[in-house]
């Protein structure tokens, strides 16, 4: 398991470093978009990266956002892009939680 999760952070940790530090719902899909992430409507993924952020804030695990991403549909690889893409875009306040979860699970590459 921890190196499912090392390698689904190294790929989603290629993509975060080329993301500005500001928040914005654009970017975010143009993160999603530039690392081949597929959705069905930009409106419904802007929701999903804000419900990321909302679960994030309250509390809720990235392992557990993670899995929730999984069960709709999104591959491992993809959740963790998501995932980072709200983190980086929608809620840079949740980042030292995502953070320290990838660190906690042996991480060492940048987030």
């Amino acid at each position: 398991m921890r190196g499912v999760t090392a390698a689904v952070l190294a790929v989603s940790a290629s993509v975060v470093l080329a993301g500005p530090a500001r928040a914005d719902q654009y970017d975010f899909i143009t993160e999603l978009d530039n690392a081949g992430v597929w959705y069905s409507s930009m409106i419904d993924m802007i929701d999903i990266g804000k419900e990321l952020c909302h679960e994030l804030r309250h509390g809720v695990a990235p392992p557990l956002v993670l899995g929730k991403l999984a069960n709709t549909g999104f591959a491992p690889a993809e959740s963790a892009i998501v995932l980072m893409s709200a983190v980086n875009h929608l809620c840079l306040d949740a980042k030292p939680v995502v953070v320290d979860w990838a660190r906690d699970q042996g991480y060492v590459g940048p987030l």
